[in-house]
């Protein structure tokens, strides 16, 4: 009998049938008749999730003749072995649709191993910049390697993150993760592991998809796809596989959800009523500080006129308890789940170019638009004059006479609702392609080799909201009333707001990735045992990141302070080189051995400008290079139970922006925070406020980065004593050395004098004339990283008189997440079960059960989604409510203007949610599927914890915001 050589690539688990009888064995729902040896190897493999795809056979005999080689995801030998020494989770089309997600980002989020990842929440004031990642272990998404049909792409930033909205869910076939540190063999960024999604790469119908979803209010989505090909690999000697598809979400409103309407929040706690106001001091109509005196003896006087003459602050605002001032409500102008909208074309195929070797090729093209829409704009303190229309009109009347004749300045802080939300669209545009040949060559050697060339080009474009810093002048001469109520603007002024908008491309970030590697692996010699093989490979790559302002903001108009942020085009390249040996110690012992040497090359600046504004290439660090390893054993203790294990080293340079970015603006922070500059001989005392107040931000690299370290284990085991039951489970370990981070906002503040450089004096972008204290956010070598925990999974299948119950449970359990603070040695603090330090939370337990019920024509699938509950961030909040505060009583009981408070910290209650979907088949080459999300409408549990800046009141990175959501869709195949 002729040999079949099945070939499973951990990358594109691509199949090359010699055997074309073969194939119809591999048709997804046939029955097999394996021997027990073959059949147990087979239901563990799938169990496992180590295999990347199966071959059966019809009987023992033939099974063992014709499954010849596979290659499983986490290692590069080619073998006859279908189970492996590392964990592999394989999330199936099937799978993909009964989560009932529609977008890559959602997918990942239904991962209990996956936390700590950007969400399209970020983008609603934080640091997402229109983007979403992955991230295992909750480490962070620079530690996990996303891989496109096994190859890289280009990153979304200048590291190894992958934005996920470039991929697109329709032409996803299904997804792989290893949740394993594969640092050895696949480079430095996968410390945590590898998730590898895997394209549709051969159909045979074409397939009209259209899905539509409908929250109770808000967010609804569309959802539209295109599948065809043509041509057999095995028969016609070729494929081609083309996919089309549509994405939109329509925003979500703050003021849709009752959870997320409002900032200024009122609960009980320990049966005492507190309320907290997550304000600005940027208010509408606006607030007042007034400047007296002058060097030494100035002095501060705050306070809203609207409230002094109408004993009360205007809607949407709240009296500041400590002070005169009104408070913003700017949470309730948000849009708290951004709208965007995805285009996407795929074109896969490949064709024999031998009887061992095929060619194949992907092009991937994706157009990914989001519009997030935040609070208005914040003019922090706009300088009027003591000779302001608007000081005779609104503040005069408020000062003494003597504090009149002492004025030597007027500032306003001011929220520009009239002028509209501050609108961006980030635009990006993603092509990714692959060329390459896989195959066998002297007889033995089974190699892949590919060039990938991969680009992603972002823009943000400001539409609305923005301003022209020259508006200061129409503010002082009356032009724009910034004491008038919304409602009372004039024409006059609405048009002079109109006048000064800054709208138009804002810059560019371009990054581009080229590489080549090749892999192959062979049997060396035979052992009683078995043969032992090698695997070997090398890889080669030129990673660049540029970010280039548009000619408009070039000319500095916006601002008018002088500049300050420049262009910078970041390049270095990497090789790699490893190779791995899998050695049959016993017969049912495999000991697997990889050693890796990586070469990080050192940034190079080509738009590094020089303190005398020369412009000229410059490297800026040095190259950085180390050797890791990964040893994993896999014993197989009886035809039941597998027991795995594997130990590992990693290493990590930091990205080409950690290291090289030149000082930019950076927004403001999150919160108002106290002046940290508190010693008064202090020259940059000078440029403190008077009251809490949001500083700018100035963000830059830091070129003395060390590299990270890390180290892995994990021991697990697999029990499958039938093909109706599984049970599975790994423990792991990853500690990081030198871990590099930015310092968090409140921990900065906190511990300003440790961190004296993260403070200067910079022109106010409201006033050149003056300077204010800014912070300057720069990452360091925070220290150390511990991370461990267990991975879980059961597998249950029940064949009933009426249909077959499948059902799957599976979690992820942290046992300890915790890291030294930075500029410190030894002072831990931990985010387990917590808000922590670093304004992340990791769960101690998330868990996702599944079970679908088929039966005839028909499938029902009922899903729950658990996250165990925590302890919120420390929180100040004050005693009473907003309208009736609890005052401090003097001595004689008489209250006091100040306002009593206390530490506050809640516990937040653990959160499932539940989804059902319906599914039809009996319309000949249809499918119907209707479902709900959410069912019971639960909503997110309140949190005090303030990470994102504009979301309050609750976690919108954890939770689901759209609540109770029906969607119907159709796929029509011809």
């Amino acid at each position: 009998m002729a040999k079949s050589v099945v070939t499973c690539y951990p990358y594109k688990s691509k199949k090359i049938h010699k055997n074309k009888a073969l194939k119809k064995y591999l048709k997804p729902g046939r029955k097999q008749m394996l021997n027990s040896k073959i059949t147990k190897a087979v239901r563990l493999a799938l169990m496992y999730g180590a295999a990347s795809a199966t071959a059966f056979a019809v009987n023992a005999e033939e099974a063992e003749e014709n499954i010849e080689k596979i290659e499983v995801t986490g290692s590069s030998i080619k073998g006859t072995d279908l189970a492996g020494a590392l964990p592999v989770d394989i999330i199936s089309a099937e799978d993909i649709k009964n989560t009932g997600v529609t977008s890559v980002p959602d997918l990942i989020t239904q991962i209990p191993s996956m936390q700590g990842f950007t969400t399209p929440t970020s983008s609603v004031g934080g640091g997402g910049g229109g983007t979403a990642t992955a991230s295992l272990r909750g480490l962070g998404d620079q530690y996990t390697l996303v891989l496109l049909n096994g190859r890289r792409l280009a990153p979304s930033g200048s590291g190894g993150s992958i934005d996920l909205n470039s991929i697109p869910l329709a032409a996803v076939q299904r997804v792989e993760v290893l949740t394993d540190g594969a640092s050895a063999l696949y480079g430095s960024d996968a410390i945590a592991g590898v998730i590898n999604f895997i394209l549709k790469d051969s159909v045979d119908m074409s397939t009209v998809s259209v899905r539509t979803d409908r929250p109770s209010d808000g967010g609804e989505s569309l959802n539209i796809s295109f599948t065809t090909g043509f041509g057999d690999i095995s028969s016609d000697g070729y494929n081609v596989m083309f996919s089309v598809s549509h994405d939109s979400q329509d925003a979500l409103k703050s003021q849709d959800r009752e959870f997320a309407k409002t900032g200024l929040l009122e609960f009980e706690h320990n049966y005492q009523p507190y309320f907290s106001i997550n304000g600005s001091p940027n208010a509408i109509p606006a607030n007042v500080e007034v400047e007296m005196g002058e060097g030494d003896d100035v002095e501060y006087k705050n306070f809203n006129p609207y409230l002094l003459k109408h004993k009360g602050c205007a809607d949407n605002n709240a009296k500041d308890p400590g002070s005169q001032n009104c408070m913003f409500d700017y949470t309730s102008t948000l849009e708290i789940v951004p709208e965007s909208e995805r285009t996407s074309a795929m074109l896969q195929a490949g064709f024999t170019v031998t009887e061992d070797i095929e060619a194949f090729a992907t092009l991937a093209y994706t157009d990914f638009s989001m519009t997030p829409r935040i609070a208005p704009n914040p003019t922090g303190g706009i300088a009027l004059g003591k000779d302001s229309v608007l000081y005779d009109k609104y503040v005069r009347e408020h000062l003494t006479q003597d504090e009149q004749d002492a004025v030597t300045e007027v500032y306003a802080t001011w929220r520009a609702l009239p002028g509209g939300n501050r609108t961006n669209v980030w635009d990006t545009e993603t092509i990714n392609s692959i060329v390459g040949l896989e195959g066998v060559v002297f007889d033995n050697i089974d190699f892949n080799t590919a060039l990938v060339y991969s680009t992603s080009e972002r823009t943000e474009t400001f539409t609305d909201g923005h301003f022209f810093k020259t508006w200061r002048n129409d503010i002082a001469a009356g032009k724009i009333d910034v004491f008038a109520l919304p409602s009372e603007f004039t024409q006059e002024s609405l048009d002079a707001l109109e006048a000064v908008k800054w709208r138009g491309l804002n810059d560019t970030t371009t990054t581009e990735s080229i590489s080549w590697d090749i892999r192959a692996s062979q049997p060396l010699f035979e052992l009683p045992a078995g043969e032992v093989y090698i695997g070997y490979g090398v890889d080669y790559r030129i990673n660049s990141y540029e970010n280039i302002r548009s000619e408009e903001n070039k000319k500095d108009t916006r601002w008018l302070d002088g500049g300050g942020d420049r262009d910078y085009k970041l390049e270095r390249e990497t090789y790699g080189a490893f190779t791995e040996f899998q050695v049959p110690v016993l017969e049912n012992l495999t000991l697997s051995a990889a050693i890796r040497y990586d070469m990080i090359g050192g940034v190079e600046d080509s738009l590094y400008e020089d303190e005398n504004g020369n412009v000229s290439t410059q490297k800026v660090n040095d190259n950085e290079n180390d050797t890791t390893y990964k040893v994993s054993v896999r014993y197989t203790v009886n035809d039941d139970l597998v027991i795995r294990g594997s130990v590992g080293t990693g290493f990590r340079a930091a990205t080409m922006r950690q290291i090289a970015e030149p000082r930019v603006r950076f927004g403001v922070t999150g919160a108002a925070y106290p002046c940290p500059i508190t010693d008064p001989s202090d020259p940059r005392s000078a440029g403190c406020r008077p009251t809490d107040i949001q500083y700018n931000i100035l963000r830059q690299g830091n070129v003395t980065l060390s590299p990270e370290t890390s180290d892995q284990l994990s021991v697990g085991f697999v029990y499958a004593p039938s093909n109706e039951f599984s049970f599975e489970m790994d423990f792991w370990q990853v500690y990081i050395n030198d871990m590099v981070q930015s310092p968090s906002q409140p921990y900065l503040f906190a511990n300003a004098s440790k961190f004296n450089d993260s403070f200067i004096l910079h022109p106010d972008p409201n006033n050149p004339n003056r300077d204010l204290i800014h912070m300057v956010s720069e990452p360091v070598n925070i220290g150390v990283s511990r991370n461990a925990g267990v991975d879980w999974k059961v597998n249950l299948l029940n064949e009933l008189s009426f249909g077959t119950l499948k059902t799957s449970v599976q979690g992820t359990y942290f046992q300890k997440s915790d890291y030294t603070l930075a500029g410190t040695d030894d002072v831990w603090r931990s985010s387990l079960g917590r808000y922590g330090a670093d304004e992340e939370i990791v769960f101690r337990n998330v868990i996702n059960a599944q079970s679908t019920l088929t039966h005839g024509d028909f499938s029902h699938t009922l899903r729950m989604n658990y996250r165990s509950g925590w302890r919120d961030a420390p929180v100040t909040a004050q005693r009473g409510t907003i309208e009736n505060p609890e005052y401090v009583l003097d001595s004689e009981g008489n209250p006091t203007t100040a306002v009593q408070s206390d530490l506050v910290q809640l516990k937040v209650p653990s959160h499932a949610t539940f989804s059902y979907k319906f599914d039809y088949l009996g319309f000949e080459n249809t499918v119907i599927s209707a479902g709900v999300k959410n069912i019971f409408d639960k909503a997110p549990p309140m949190s005090l914890g303030d990470a994102e800046g504009h979301l309050v009141g609750y976690e919108g990175r954890y939770y689901d915001q759209f609540l109770r959501t029906y969607y119907l869709s159709v796929d029509y195949s011809f």
